[in-house]
This record gives C-alpha cells, sequence and structure tokens, in this order.
C-alpha cells in the first residue's frame, strides 16, 4: 500500500526547518559528526540514557547485553502486549538525543508497548559487525527480558537501515522474525550513490551528504559498503515479515526510499509505504504537529490497522512529487 501525505506543511513545522537552516544543522565537520553534535552547547542533545522526566513518566530498567547498554521502558500499571526492538539513529556515529527519549515515551504510552532500547556500538571505535554481535546476544535474550511478548523492530535514520538489514540477517540465519518491521526516515545505502539524492541536497537543511559518507566510511570498516548487512538495500526482500517505511520528501534518503518501495513492488514484498511531502529527516521525532500524525499511523499499523489517519493512495508515487 501506498500512503501520501500531502496537506500543507504546518507553521511550527516551517518554523522548525527555518531554524536549522539559521542554525548551520547541515555543515559538515571535519569527523564523522555534523558540525552542530559537536559544539559544546550543543552537546546536551544527546542522552545516551533515559533522563530524567523520562523515567518518572516510565518504568525504566538498565541491563547490559554483549557489554553494551540497553534500556527497557515500561508504561505503568499496563500489560503490554507487545515489546518493540528500537534502534536509533545517528548516522551510526552518535547515541540517542532527547527526542529519541521523548518519542520513545509517547511510543510506549500511544501503543502500549515496552520498548527495548540498545545503545549499540558506535564508528569509529566500532564497526557494523560489532553492532551485529551485539544484537544476535540481545534478540536471543528478549524473551528472558520481556517473555511472551510479540516483537516488532523499529529504527530511525541509521537505526531505521540498521533494522532492515538486520531482519534479513535473521531471516538468513533462520531465526525468529519479528512481527513487523517499521522504518522511520531510513538511512538505506551508506555510499549515498544514487543519482537523485544530489538534486535534494539544497532541500534537506538537516543532513549533509559529506557527513554520511564520512561516517558511512567508519561504520564499514573496511568492509564492502554494499554488504547486505550495510546497505540493506543491496539485500534480497523474499520471505521478511510485512514492513512499513515513512519518509518525508525533503530528505536525502527520500530517493532510495522510493527505490525501496519500487523493488518491495517489484517482489510482491509486503512494504506499507507513507510519504510525507515537505518533511524533513525524521519529522516524527520533532514537536510538530506531522509527528502527532504519524505516530497514530504507527499505532494504527501496530494495531493491524495501517491506514489509521490517513487516505490510502493505490497509484505508484509520481517521481516529480
Amino acid at each position: 500500500m501506498i500512503f501520501i501525505h500531502r496537506e500543507p506543511q504546518s507553521a511550527r513545522s516551517i518554523l522548525l526547518e527555518r531554524a536549522f537552516r539559521r542554525a548551520g544543522v547541515k555543515e559538515a565537520s571535519d569527523n564523522e559528526q555534523p558540525r552542530f553534535l559537536t559544539r559544546q552547547y550543543a552537546k546536551s542533545l544527546l542522552s545516551a540514557e533515559p533522563p530524567l522526566h523520562i523515567r518518572a513518566r516510565l518504568d525504566v530498567q538498565s541491563i547490559h547485553i554483549a557489554g553494551s547498554p540497553v534500556h527497557i521502558l515500561t508504561p505503568r500499571f499496563q500489560d503490554c502486549p507487545r515489546s518493540i526492538l528500537y534502534l536509533h539513529g545517528g548516522s551510526y556515529v552518535t547515541t540517542f538525543t532527547r527526542q529519541h527519549w521523548n518519542f520513545l515515551a509517547k511510543l510506549a504510552e500511544r501503543t502500549n508497548s515496552a520498548i527495548i532500547a540498545p545503545d549499540y556500538p558506535l564508528a569509529p571505535k566500532h564497526r557494523w559487525a560489532d553492532a551485529y554481535r551485539m544484537l544476535f546476544a540481545l534478540w536471543d535474550s528478549i524473551d528472558l527480558i520481556l517473555p511472551h511478548k510479540d516483537r516488532v523492530l523499529m529504527g530511525d535514520s541509521a537505526g531505521g537501515g540498521l533494522a532492515l538489514g538486520f531482519v534479513q540477517t535473521l531471516r538468513d540465519a533462520h531465526l525468529p522474525m519479528p512481527s513487523s518491521v517499521i522504518m522511520l526516515s531510513p538511512w538505506l545505502d551508506v555510499t549515498l550513490e544514487n543519482p537523485q539524492i544530489q538534486t535534494l541536497d539544497e532541500l534537506d537543511p538537516f543532513l549533509s551528504i559529506e557527513a554520511l559518507r564520512k561516517a558511512g566510511t567508519a561504520w564499514a570498516g573496511g568492509s564492502n559498503p554494499r554488504r547486505m548487512e550495510i546497505s540493506p538495500i543491496y539485500g534480497h526482500f523474499e520471505n521478511l515479515p510485512p514492513m512499513s517505511l515513512f519518509i518525508g520528501t525533503k530528505d536525502i534518503l527520500f530517493p532510495d526510499c522510493r527505490r525501496l518501495h519500487d523493488t518491495c513492488l517489484a517482489t510482491n514484498t509486503p512494504l506499507d509505504y507513507y510519504e510525507y511531502k515537505h518533511m524533513i529527516h525524521v519529522w516524527m521525532l520533532m514537536p510538530i504537529p506531522e509527528s502527532k500524525q504519524t505516530l497514530d499511523q504507527i499505532a494504527g499499523i501496530l494495531n493491524q490497522n495501517p491506514t489509521q489517519g490517513v487516505r490510502p493512495q493505490k497509484e505508484k508515487p509520481n517521481e516529480n512529487t
């Protein structure tokens, strides 16, 4: 199914986009991180552990799996029917942000789900293989952590790409699969060689092609960047669980998401594709009206009503959207 969101961009979203442009968020630094994350005053954006205000809302348990922290967020006084293994974004080089924790708290409460949020190994100190080893150990332990719960795999940006690569490796290893996979603005190809990406560079106020390529090289760590585990768009999509993908049209990752949609369509792979006109990278983590609608749609997916809050469009997306 294809879902095209064509409503006018909200005033709050427009203001946030302008703020990103004024702040120079897109500008690249000399290392693998966007420059704004290296500024001392912006360090407070990062939060490797759930902040106090999240702990006041949810029950939070922190454990270690294969040497990496794993945080479990559970709504209070509720019997959660599912667990969501959530893989955070950050170009494979940065940990959670406060925006992640705010979103995960809303996700837990809105969908009545327990959230498993690993702080998986990151580049440049680690590479993709280290993260996969940690995730396999975590996947093997989930029934001990949260027994008898439906498993969902979800991630944003780099974490969305990691979710797609991980579910393909689970399939190839003949291991238990999640009931569904939800990708939010996923980074599907670390090479960024799709020629349409360059045409969106000026529209995207958030992501830097140069910085992402540096981060992707560090994540690959000498391996072929087209490996399925690193750039999952080069994998194959047969025998995967139902998948959903959310992407905005002002995101340099948009062309590869369209490409994945077309591939899934050609291979009859189940993919619900949600395209938001005017939206920037990971808008669903931001304090704007469109993020609430996206969260309602995610809740609909988990409750097996993927059309909740949006009108389906059956035709293929127009390439000029």
